[in-house]
């Protein structure tokens, strides 16, 4: 008979629709190893949202809803309630997907963290305040009580352990994949009609619209394109919702948006729908300020797209010498970015990066060997 080892594991990115952190969990969970040998126990705040019903409907899940008052608040429950709720459950472990472990951990309780960036330290103006608090408080005493620590890139990897004098040999990487399977599945289906008006060959960018994503310099670079080519350029479709950007730089997406007609925005896309907005898109743009990894880009890689994005290690990590990278930050950088757009539709390449190794497979493969590592 098999011993079954027990997770406990925070799910509350699997309450909302479909993210990067709540992609991360979703497909190392459903690409697991020897199911038969763990059972994970998914804590949330909140119902776990329909995106994620493949993930509910294994057999070596459990959710777990309890939460009475403490339900109102997701740092509330996650941070008081929590502790309290897994004395009555006999875990081996603990898995802190967000890079947060909750405080009055049952001391022999082992802990297990995924690190995806230093936002914190790095960019902290580009969080929100509540974020930036919850997570400066429990940040550094999370990295201290976890057993093991599972970045997702190198670069992170190397900045957390440089950071807080973490030992590396307690550390690895667990790059993020993309699913194959379920793409191809997606691309057969049928796409609503919001998408099909969208035409093809556009110039498109995925991820929320908030200030480490550099949205203000991608407009400046797209009203550049514009004016170099005013009657050829290409649209520019955005998908992402609508984070903690400036509200009045929010207005002035809005305002372009109208004004002109060829900049769209689009929110809540279904994953048959995102497939195909890459399908048909005919360039990828990512200009982040700093990423610990970049799922979108994988995937437009993957869909034969190619991809000018900023010159940071993480992109160097995913794209190899496959992609075109750039400065990000000036006026004249927003013009070489322009120019290099011109140059593309004029000339128009496929990407030569190799993503082979970045698949969810070996996500869960690296996250099985943390766990059986911190439990010897």
């Amino acid at each position: 008979m098999v011993e079954v080892i027990k997770v406990g594991m925070d799910a509350r990115p699997l309450s909302t629709r479909i993210s990067g952190v709540g992609r991360l969990i979703a497909e190392t969970i459903k690409a697991f190893p020897n199911p038969e040998k763990y059972h994970f126990y998914l804590f949330s705040h909140l119902p776990i949202h329909k995106d994620h019903d493949s993930v509910l409907s294994l057999p070596n899940i459990t959710f777990v809803s309890r939460g009475g008052i403490f339900k109102w608040k997701g740092g509330i429950y996650y941070n008081l309630f929590l502790p309290i709720l897994f004395r009555f459950f006999k875990l081996d472990l603990f898995w802190g997907s967000q890079q947060i472990l909750p405080p009055f951990l049952p001391r022999k309780l082992k802990a297990v963290l995924t690190y995806c960036d230093l936002v914190l330290y790095l960019y902290p103006e580009t969080m929100r305040p509540l974020a930036r608090i919850q997570q400066r408080m429990f940040q550094r005493y999370s990295v201290n009580r976890a057993s093991h620590i599972l970045s997702i890139s190198k670069q992170t990897s190397e900045d957390m352990c440089s950071f807080f004098g973490y030992d590396p040999e307690k550390t690895g990487v667990s790059y993020p994949g993309v699913n194959q399977k379920e793409i191809d599945q997606a691309l057969l289906g049928t796409p609503s009609r919001r998408v099909t008006d969208l035409g093809e060959n556009y110039i498109l960018s995925v991820s929320t619209i908030e200030p480490r994503k550099n949205y203000p310099f991608l407009l400046k670079v797209f009203r550049e394109y514009r004016r170099l080519n005013p009657k050829e350029h290409q649209n520019w479709v955005i998908v992402g919702k609508i984070g903690w950007e400036s509200q009045e730089f929010i207005e002035e997406l809005r305002q372009e948006q109208s004004l002109f007609g060829d900049l769209h925005i689009l929110d809540s896309i279904a994953d048959v729908d995102l497939q195909h907005i890459y399908k048909n898109a005919g360039l990828f743009l990512f200009a982040s300020h700093y990423e610990g990894f970049g799922i979108p880009m994988l995937e437009a890689i993957y869909q034969k797209k190619y991809c000018m994005v900023s010159d940071i290690p993480t992109f160097r990590e995913i794209g190899g010498t496959g992609v075109t990278y750039l400065p990000y930050k000036t006026d004249a950088d927003a013009k070489e970015w322009a120019n290099e757009i011109l140059k593309f539709y004029k000339n128009p390449i496929l990407p030569t990066s190799d993503i082979s190794s970045f698949t969810w497979e070996n996500t869960a493969n690296i996250t099985e060997k943390a766990f059986q590592k911190t439990l010897k």
